[in-house]
């Protein structure tokens, strides 16, 4: 697999990471005292935690994710030079693919 193609697959993952963790960052995340000790979720972030859920099901059976997941996989296996694997083990946060 050539380099600009497996970039593109970890692009295309991290845009689907972003969707979910923009959909955690909300769950607890009101302004109120949600998951402050044992006072439980307000009806806004208990939405907001079910949307996350359904999204981690949705995940669980994508198909698109699945095929990006095996074709990383596949590529850092062929690549003799480590580079991919390396690329991958990089934290999300702060990080620009070269």
């Amino acid at each position: 697999m050539h380099k600009e193609e497996f970039l593109d697959l970890v692009w295309r993952l991290e845009e689907i990471f972003m969707e979910v963790d923009h959909l955690e960052r909300q769950v607890g995340n009101c302004g109120g005292q949600c998951g402050i000790e044992d006072d439980g979720l307000c009806p806004e972030c208990c939405e907001a935690l079910e949307k996350v859920i359904a999204e981690d099901k949705r995940l669980a059976e994508n198909k698109e994710l699945g095929d990006i997941l095996n074709n990383l996989k596949k590529a850092c296996e062929e690549d003799q030079t480590g580079q991919y694997e390396r690329i991958l083990k990089q934290t999300r946060e702060g990080k620009v693919f070269h």
